[in-house]
């Protein structure tokens, strides 16, 4: 069974573990009984008096000497023992007064107090490794990461020796995901390829009918809806199933375990449906907005033909669009941990939804940044590979072009599996930087645990397989 310290407390066990340790501490009463008096004693008992003796027995005073011996004195070793004394003096020595500093040394001055219940501002970590000052003087790493608040640079580093330690995972399942779902994008963009070429035939043939072409546009129509759909479903549930089994993994690897893709799975499967359910309504949050934006935008522009007070609407609308945009995204900021949080710490849609709000409460232009600085990072680096793939297809079909005629359907058919490929290269670039961002965001995550709820003692606990 894998550790994971993830899901937060429930409340109730903490008031049921309170209660237990207060009925073991002396004098406590439960709720709705009387306190027990000292020198209580059952009807028909009778007292136990201090210092009672069992009859026909002698109590033992305190310093009692039996007649005729001398009593032993402080200190006093019988002949050929050694003392075992702290403070023990050898003979001919003076004892060490307190205080007593050696010559030549400087004296050690005693710690100061705390003040005002703050700690001392040399105090050493606590029990959760935290320090009492405000810089940490310890850290365990059992992992990938210190348990401490992060760096940026401790979320590459970190996020680069998670690649490094577990490939198979990381880079083998997403490539594998990533294959599917290039696939059926292919075959999304294929669908409308082919309804066009079929109603180009049927309006370059003279005896097609108006019904002939009104059936070829509706499917054509009907096609490009639906690659759309087909498009967006394989790319929403693809990066469902790799966040959710790399943030497991990347979790893992915080606290030393190194996990196969079987046990990572065993821990994704049953909260499949709660993080595609946080991914969807963080979808809704941001998608309706926009929808009822740009359906407004565009009635505003077809009115703005009849009415110069449209065109004033119109104008508003268009404007009103980027403080609109900028309040989704940042939406989406403070509902970044809500996939995780419904993974790792078994939560549903909406209560992951809020533990990401509290999550990232107070530490918004934080995660901004360092989205911000990820998104970058990983742009560039699927622009160069873009570009390089771009360079080499386009290279080819130029020279594939150049020599045929669009008027042979095998060119066009060879064009059409000629952008499938395409298509199919450029999502594959994808399956580079996702694993990197996946364990960035993971570590993110960890590190507001880390900060807000002081976790690095639970972390610590689990490593060594007490979580």
């Amino acid at each position: 069974m894998m550790s994971s310290p993830w899901a937060s407390p429930d409340p109730t066990d903490s008031a049921r573990e309170r209660s237990e340790q207060s009925s073991a501490q002396p004098g406590f009463v439960a709720p709705g009984t009387q306190p027990t008096q000292p020198g209580f004693t059952a009807p028909g008992a009778q007292p136990a008096q201090p210092g009672f003796t069992a009859p026909g027995a002698q109590p033992a005073q305190p310093g009692f000497v039996a007649p005729g011996a001398q009593p032993a004195q402080p200190g006093f070793v019988a002949p050929g023992a050694q003392p075992a004394q702290p403070g023990f003096t050898a003979p001919g020595t003076q004892p060490a007064q307190p205080g007593f500093t050696a010559p030549g040394t400087q004296p050690v001055s005693p710690l100061p107090a705390p003040q005002n219940g703050q700690p001392r501002p040399d105090a050493g970590p606590g029990a959760s490794g935290y320090s009492q000052s405000t810089s940490w003087a310890w850290a365990a790493k059992p992992g990938i990461i210190a348990l401490r608040p992060l760096t940026l640079s401790d979320l590459m580093s970190g996020s680069f020796a998670a690649l490094r330690r577990n490939p198979k995972v990381l880079f083998g399942y997403t490539i594998v995901i990533m294959t599917i779902v290039a696939l059926v994008n292919g075959l999304a963009v294929f669908m409308p390829f082919y309804s066009l070429m079929t109603l180009s035939g049927s309006t370059s043939d003279p005896q097609a009918s108006y019904n002939d072409f009104l059936a070829s546009s509706s499917l054509s129509l009907i096609s490009t809806l639906l690659s759309y759909v087909v498009l967006f479903l394989a790319t929403f549930l693809g990066g469902a199933l790799i966040n959710g089994v790399l943030s497991v993994t990347v979790s893992q690897m915080v606290i030393g375990k190194k996990i196969t893709f079987g046990q990572a799975w065993s821990m994704v499967r049953r909260r499949l449906l709660p993080m595609i359910g946080a991914s969807f309504l963080l979808f809704l949050i941001i998608a309706i907005p926009m929808i009822l934006w740009g359906v407004g935008f565009l009635a505003m522009l077809i009115w703005s033909l009849e009415s110069k007070i449209a065109d004033s609407l119109a104008a508003v609308m268009f404007f009103i669009g980027l403080p609109l945009m900028l309040a989704l995204y940042s939406l989406t900021v403070r509902f970044l941990y809500a996939p995780i949080c419904a993974v790792l710490e078994h939560k549903g849609p909406i209560q992951s939804l809020k533990r990401s709000w509290t999550l990232t409460s107070g530490a918004f232009w934080m995660t901004l940044g360092r989205v911000l600085l990820i998104g970058v990072v990983c742009g560039v680096i699927v622009n160069i590979i873009s570009t390089l793939i771009s360079v080499i297809v386009l290279g080819i079909g130029f020279a594939f072009l150049s020599s045929a005629s669009f008027d042979d359907p095998n060119t066009v058919w060879s064009f059409a599996v000629f952008l499938v490929i395409t298509s199919a290269l450029q999502t594959l670039v994808y399956s580079l930087v996702l694993p990197i961002m996946s364990a960035y965001q993971t570590l993110m995550y960890v590190d507001q645990k880390i900060r807000k709820e002081n976790f690095a003692l639970v972390l610590a606990q689990a490593s060594q397989g007490r979580g």
